[in-house]
């Protein structure tokens, strides 16, 4: 605006890159609006690099102090103009997250821009807590069932190996659980939880035995038995339950496996916990002789189990051939390497066997399932 006479104007929401001055107010310009608009690269890099002496801005303005309005433009020089930062933005959605009944973890997508930094990486707990992905500027990741209630992530600017302190610290997210009012039993909690299950499904039992004195007497016997047996089915699935919530979530593995490595615990004592956490024990005894014995659940899984080496070579073929095309082999061997526990460490994408976080992790200690098994066995001998 070249003249006073320009006034009671609105410009907003223009792009304006690659001139001498992207926005000019000469002296006793008043009365406009500048709204919304993105001014970057003016003068252009030719013209500041070959023209030092060049005195453009993003915005230049001349006129007096508050003679014009200047709201929510994107810039980065300026002269008697705001200039706000584009500075790093850290989301998380849904925040909170909605679970239902008696769940304490859940999933979220985390999303972030840092235009300041060249790579970031996103830490839990602390600005050097568990890694949870390493990424450019800008993007999103959704993480696993694992988000617990209140946990915070940490942004952190590592462009050039930068330390993993809050002095590089970009932004903090806390993400929140927020439960439905939905009522729901759940019975795969601690020991509290297993003696009031227990005592109120005998009370059942019981209840029943009483009914069962109104019917003729050769009857008593079978409500007898299908109440046991009603108590015997409900306790065996709480069992299940029970079993498959006493692993804890890979973000939780990888933490204490970190947290084991930065104390210097030995491999054995890795192993150890690897073998006491991913479900391995539920399967395995700790023999005498150096070697691994099976419980009776692990007898009954191994029955035509070929070994863990050859099942991760058959994956490896398998996993190329889509679902719905594999051979009735093939689909039961991929339900073996879930139900055995193998997900933990390898993951099925499309066309290839990787490793997860947990996966890697293990791989860069040295502590394959073989690794474990040797290492816990031997162990059992000194």
């Amino acid at each position: 605006m070249p003249a006073a006479i320009d006034t009671d104007n609105t410009i907003e929401n223009n792009e304006i890159v690659g001139n001498a001055n992207g926005i000019f107010v000469t002296t006793g310009v008043q009365g406009n609006t500048f709204r919304g608009n993105t001014i970057v690269g003016n003068p252009p890099v030719q013209v500041a690099v070959d023209h030092t002496a060049n005195s453009g801005f993003d915005i230049k303005n001349l006129a007096d102090a508050g003679a014009n309005t200047f709201e929510g433009n994107v810039c980065v020089t300026s002269i008697n103009a705001p200039c706000p930062s584009t500075g790093p933005s850290f989301t998380a959605s849904p925040n909170p997250i909605p679970v239902t009944g008696a769940a304490t973890l859940g999933v979220t997508t985390l999303s972030w821009s840092a235009p300041d930094a060249d790579v970031v990486e996103i830490h839990v707990g602390s600005p050097n807590g568990p890694l949870f992905t390493q990424m450019g500027t800008r993007g999103s990741i959704q993480t696993g069932l694992w988000v617990s209630d209140g946990l915070t992530f940490y942004l952190q600017d590592v462009t050039g190996g930068k330390p993993l302190t809050s002095d590089y610290t970009l932004a903090t997210l806390v993400v929140h659980l927020q439960k439905s009012g939905s009522a729901y039993l759940d019975f795969r909690g601690g020991p509290h939880w297993w003696g009031g299950a227990t005592a109120v499904l005998f009370g059942l039992c019981l209840y029943g035995m009483r009914l069962g004195r109104s019917v003729p007497r050769w009857n008593r016997l079978w409500v007898v038995l299908s109440h046991a047996a009603l108590f015997a089915g409900i306790a065996f699935s709480l069992s299940q339950s029970a079993e498959a919530q006493t692993q804890p979530a890979p973000q939780q593995t990888g933490a204490t496996l970190d947290r084991m490595i930065a104390a210097h615990k030995s491999q054995q004592e890795l192993a150890q916990y690897v073998f006491d956490t991913r479900g391995c024990k539920s399967c395995h005894t700790i023999g005498q002789d150096g070697k691994l014995g099976f419980t009776a659940k692990g007898k009954q899984r191994a029955q035509g189990f070929e070994g863990c080496i050859r099942m991760l070579t058959a994956m490896t073929v398998i996993v190329q051939v889509p679902a719905d095309k594999r051979s009735p082999q093939q689909r039961q061997k991929a339900e073996r390497f879930q139900e055995f526990g193998c997900t933990a460490c390898h993951q099925l994408t499309p066309g290839k066997l990787e490793l997860t976080e947990v996966g890697a992790k293990l791989a860069h200690l040295h502590l394959g399932c073989v690794d474990v098994e040797k290492l816990v066995a031997n162990g059992s001998q000194r």
